[in-house]
């Protein structure tokens, strides 16, 4: 037996026993939503990944059968590595191997998000049944709450998806590499991924300021009732960071009480 091999049996043990754990984390989400499958995967370069689904059959056959992202998912990880981010919505029609396969195992009219982080990508899919065509709707509608909820699992699952034990690691044939520009099949997506904003105008005491949006991204998580240190562990930075962002917006608002600031959360629309 080869090396990758045995390291794909050894991962695809720990997805499957995770299972549970994961649906116990996404149900609340996705069940009202009518989405019946969730799924997070961390790939890195080297063609190493680690796999988790609420399909347990997908897993099985992903582990055992997959060799390579397929021509659509491909095409998102390169948009994801020039652009740091990126969502994408399935297409209805393809002639794609990956995505066939996704149809057969039950799991339809899907949407990826994906985010680099330096030395790898990490992806959140969310997908439903073959008769919910029009849920692609439903997905822009709520674009806001979907990215919540990706900070919300990795926050809740953060042992889960850690990969100091690379025995939760796989090997996938194809290594991600740095792409050339290509032009986005999603024209939506490519659009809403172009809208940069980096500054947020809020009402404060003091009249209205401009938050950063790393600053306005602590003031909203702190707002959900959220201590510095979640907070750290969702944005990936130090505690003592976000003290330093939470001080710069005291000095900016004038507010230096956590009542006053939750109250100007509460108050303010910060979609970050």
């Amino acid at each position: 037996m080869s090396c990758e091999i045995q390291k794909n049996k050894t991962a695809l043990q720990y997805s499957l026993e995770m299972i549970k754990n994961i649906s116990t984390v996404s149900d609340f989400f996705t069940t009202p939503l009518g989405l019946t499958t969730f799924g997070y995967k961390r790939v890195y370069p080297n063609g190493q990944y680690l796999f988790l689904s609420t399909n347990q059959d997908w897993l099985k056959y992903h582990y055992q059968n997959v060799k390579d992202h397929g021509a659509f998912f491909g095409e998102a990880m390169d948009t994801a590595h020039l652009n740091h981010s990126y969502r994408v919505l399935w297409p209805s029609t393809h002639h794609d191997h990956f995505l066939d396969a996704l149809n057969h195992f039950g799991m339809w009219h899907g949407m990826n998000f994906y985010k680099w982080r330096g030395d790898y990508l990490e992806l959140w899919t969310f997908s439903t049944s073959c008769d919910r065509g029009g849920i692609s709707q439903i997905y822009l509608n709520t674009l806001p709450y979907f990215e919540d909820f990706i900070h919300y699992f990795n926050l809740k699952c953060s042992e889960i998806i850690s990969i100091k034990d690379e025995k939760k690691l796989a090997y996938l044939e194809q290594c991600l590499s740095t792409p050339a520009r290509k032009t986005s099949s999603n024209p939506l997506s490519e659009i809403i991924n172009q809208i940069k904003i980096d500054k947020f105008l809020i009402n404060a005491p003091n009249g209205l300021i401009t938050l950063t949006k790393r600053e306005s991204e602590c003031l909203k998580l702190l707002g959900t009732g959220k201590s510095a240190k979640e907070v750290a562990a969702i944005l990936e930075i130090s505690p003592r960071t976000v003290e330093y962002y939470v001080n710069q917006i005291k000095e900016k608002t004038g507010c230096y009480s956590k009542s006053k600031l939750l109250k100007i959360t509460q108050s303010s629309n910060l979609n970050v």
